[in-house]
């Protein structure tokens, strides 16, 4: 893993660079007998995106890391048509400081895209 430095965090720890997303929104998440859940985007990289559930969300009961799902995701743009990829739960982390300390920061993989 490499380290990476920046003005916000001088020890980056993070194996690819981090960026503000710019085209995904948000992702929707749809599990048996459960409502559809829909979450902002906080930020992507090159092959994954992280999402803020706050931390008494019940969505947090039905889901783990290493689970995979099949979600939806939407642009910024709405009259582009939303995107179904195949993902991968690979971090839900515990935000203990800053603006989102109620919340988790859950981290995917994106693996294909669906549609």
């Amino acid at each position: 893993m490499t380290e990476k430095k920046s003005a916000k965090n001088p020890a980056e720890k993070r194996a690819e660079t981090r960026e503000t997303l710019e085209k995904m929104k948000s992702v929707e998440l749809k599990l048996p007998n459960l409502p559809i859940y829909v979450f902002k985007v906080k930020d992507t990289s090159p092959r994954g995106i992280c999402f803020l559930v706050k931390a008494d969300s019940d969505i947090l009961n039905y889901i783990q890391e290493g689970q995979i799902l099949d979600l939806k995701y939407h642009t910024e743009n709405t009259t582009e048509p939303s995107e179904v990829f195949t993902s991968e739960i690979k971090h839900i982390t515990k935000m203990d400081k800053g603006p989102h300390k109620d919340h988790k920061l859950v981290g995917l993989r994106i693996l294909e895209k669906l549609n």
